[in-house]
């Protein structure tokens, strides 16, 4: 096993990865909110993750419920991204090199949603974007 895979497997690290997540289903469902999950979790999922991801992770479901009703596709794809990210379990707490994994995991996962990878011939009939109903309704007054 090299560094690399070592560091991108530890729990601490995936516990990163998975509040990137949980905020870009939470900003998908219901857009830019006052506070995210993030600026009122991150202190607390960064050194005691087992006392708050359940609690995160409950949070997240209407979230995830709301995109399945309006943009399947990228439900799909951030329950993909979820289930990526989840750690074998969540440690009680985190030393300092710990804590810095979770950034690390935290602001990796966060530059990967933001690398463009995948392109319309990537993606199965589900994610395929669409336009909503009211978008098509104004395409058609144009």
């Amino acid at each position: 096993m090299t560094h690399t895979s070592e560091i991108q497997s530890h729990p601490a690290y995936k516990c990163g990865r998975l509040l990137a997540v949980i905020e870009r289903i939470q900003s998908a469902a219901i857009g830019n909110p006052n506070a995210t999950l993030t600026d009122r979790y991150y202190g607390s999922a960064s050194t005691t993750p087992a006392s708050v991801f359940g609690v995160l992770l409950r949070m997240t479901q209407p979230h995830l419920s709301k995109l399945r009703r309006q943009r399947e596709g990228l439900a799909i794809a951030l329950e993909r991204a979820l289930q990526d990210a989840m750690p074998d379990h969540f440690p009680t707490t985190l030393s300092l090199t710990e804590q810095g994994l979770f950034a690390l995991g935290y602001y990796h996962q966060r530059r990967e949603f933001f690398t463009p990878r995948n392109t319309a011939a990537n993606l199965t009939a589900d994610e395929q974007p669409t336009l909503m109903p009211e978008e098509v309704d104004n395409d058609a007054n144009d």
